[in-house]
């Protein structure tokens, strides 16, 4: 299973590679960043089988680093096309990768301990729900159609991935609810819906990337703007909302 998830998974990340070619400049590096989430997951697999194929090795490690990647690949994409500043993209990288390390680390804790990890993964979870809701949501407000568009996109399978990854992990760890083939079926499962769906959504969204490319860099990590906290005018675009009313991403 592990052998096949990342042979499937590499393949995807190939095809976004290939499609992030035909991008012109400037929008061609998201088609990238959706092939490196795409490359961390599928080796992270790979490495995995190995390790429990040849050494009968436990792997959660590795799956967790290979979140971290493609974690921060994901991340950085949303930021710069929600157009947020740096501030915020801190953030939101702490929430979501606090609340990856904190869930690993819970597996290995009892008692009070292990209760305070579970208490500070659904307070990351909360944070970053806050803020893709809140300040991120604000931001967009002020953008072009097919740009806020795809922040919305993105926002709500984002959220869908987290939601799955955390209940799965409730079920399986936690409870004790389900065995561990099971387990890793249901995982791998979400995560194919997030690493296949975050792609798909980012590399066939030219217009919404080459709008997020002429004023946001992928690698910037913003600018810090006052509009990020006040709540009322956020994006990169300028304070004004643009009259661009399209309905849909290209």
């Amino acid at each position: 299973m592990l052998a096949v998830s990342s042979a499937v998974l590499l393949a995807a990340a190939a095809i976004f590679g290939g499609y992030a070619r035909s991008l012109p400049s400037g929008p061609h590096r998201y088609g990238y960043a959706a092939a490196v989430a795409a490359s961390a997951m599928g080796l992270a697999y790979l490495l995995m089988a190995l390790a429990s194929g040849l050494f009968g090795a436990e792997t959660d490690v590795l799956r967790f680093v290979g979140y971290t990647f493609m974690w921060i690949a994901i991340v950085l994409v949303i930021c710069a096309i929600a157009g947020v500043g740096r501030r915020l993209t801190l953030l939101l990288f702490a929430a979501v990768l606090g609340r990856v390390w904190i869930t690993l680390g819970s597996w290995f804790i009892d008692g009070a301990l292990a209760l305070v990890a579970t208490l500070g993964t659904f307070a990351a979870l909360g944070l970053g729900l806050y803020l893709l809701f809140g300040p991120f949501s604000r931001a967009a407000e002020a953008l072009e159609s097919e740009r806020r568009l795809l922040f919305t996109k993105l926002k709500y399978l984002i959220v869908l991935g987290w939601v799955g990854l955390v209940a799965t992990g409730l079920m399986s760890e936690g409870a004790g609810l389900a065995d561990d083939f099971v387990g890793q079926l249901v995982v791998i499962y979400v995560e194919m819906i997030l690493i296949l769906g975050f792609g798909g959504i980012v590399v066939r969204s030219r217009r919404a990337l080459s709008q997020t490319a002429s004023t946001t860099r992928l690698l910037s990590l913003g600018t810090d703007r006052e509009s990020d906290y006040s709540g009322g005018e956020g994006g990169s675009d300028g304070p004004g909302r643009p009259t661009d009313r399209a309905e849909h991403a290209d």
